[in-house]
């Protein structure tokens, strides 16, 4: 344009270009000088390179060409840094970090809750066996709507289910499934699958299938014990709790804990309750306004 061409001093000098001759065959000159040599092209060529350069970098905002006036020389600048791999790798572990501390500090949010009133019926997390979900479905789905305890399902509880489901009669489990499966998807914080390093190894040897199968539940829960540094409770159905509190026989139901089971995990420092006892707790304390709830 002709503004900028006022600002170019040298643009006379260069006629007899060979790359312009083509457009200088259009323009009027004054009376023609001797040819320019080779290096003297060289030269008007380099500054006027250097004259679009310094044009160029002054324009706002950057086209993405900056001026270092210390060594006169020029830098192609990024505005905004690139999506590649690398970034999206530091990207994805800040936000692993970042869930990481979250996590850390609401089971520290749950411990202070627990140990901030006197009453001592809730944990920061709730382990049921399988018996407790099929007959406690419902006790459950409340204590994950009461937003207190995070309730997690042992990976031993979901292949009880899984067998259980393929008797006619028991439909118990296949409606307990469905919640878990509906829940899993969602991805609720409060309910939640046992993961797969999610062990503790137990010093126990199995007498029978059913405690073999019990010594997976209570290893669940003690690796939440050991990780969290907290109380886990073991919800176990009621009528299990009744019957080995008064030495009677245990009620005939599927993969009911016996009394020998439910002291092993007493000796291991896991709490045991029955979760209608143990919910009943929790409202009667949240009534009085024991136990408010958390931000």
């Amino acid at each position: 344009s002709s503004g900028i061409n006022a600002e170019w001093p040298l643009r006379p000098g260069i006629r007899g270009l060979s790359p312009l001759s083509s457009l200088h065959s259009q323009l009027i000159f004054p009376p023609k000088t001797p040819p320019l040599s080779l290096v003297e092209e060289f030269t008007i060529r380099v500054l006027c390179l250097k004259s679009v350069g310094q044009f160029a970098a002054s324009l706002r905002p950057k086209p993405g060409l900056q001026l270092h006036t210390v060594n006169d020389t020029y830098s192609v600048i990024q505005p905004f840094p690139p999506h590649d791999d690398r970034v999206r790798s530091v990207t994805e572990r800040t936000m692993k970090a970042m869930a990481q501390q979250k996590l850390q500090l609401d089971v520290k949010s749950l411990e202070f809750s627990v140990n901030s009133n006197q009453y001592d019926s809730l944990s920061p997390f709730l382990v049921p066996v399988t018996s407790t979900v099929c007959l406690h479905l419902r006790t459950v789905k409340l204590l994950v709507a009461t937003q207190r305890s995070v309730i997690i399902i042992p990976k031993q509880v979901i292949q009880d289910l899984d067998t259980l489901k393929k008797c006619r009669e028991n439909h118990y489990s296949r409606e307990a499934i469905k919640y878990f499966e509906s829940m899993f998807k969602n991805g609720s914080w409060w309910l939640r699958s046992q993961g797969d390093q999610d062990i503790c190894p137990v010093n126990e040897q199995p007498t029978c299938k059913e405690m073999s199968d019990f010594l997976n539940i209570l290893s669940c829960c003690l690796f939440l014990a050991k990780k969290s540094q907290g109380i886990v409770t073991l919800l176990v159905p009621d009528d299990a709790v009744s019957a080995a509190k008064n030495n009677t026989a245990q009620p005939l139901y599927a993969n009911l804990p016996s009394a020998e089971m439910m002291d092993l995990a007493k000796r291991y420092g896991i709490r045991v309750e029955g979760a209608l006892e143990f919910y009943s707790k929790w409202t009667m304390s949240n009534r009085h306004g024991k136990i408010g709830r958390g931000k």
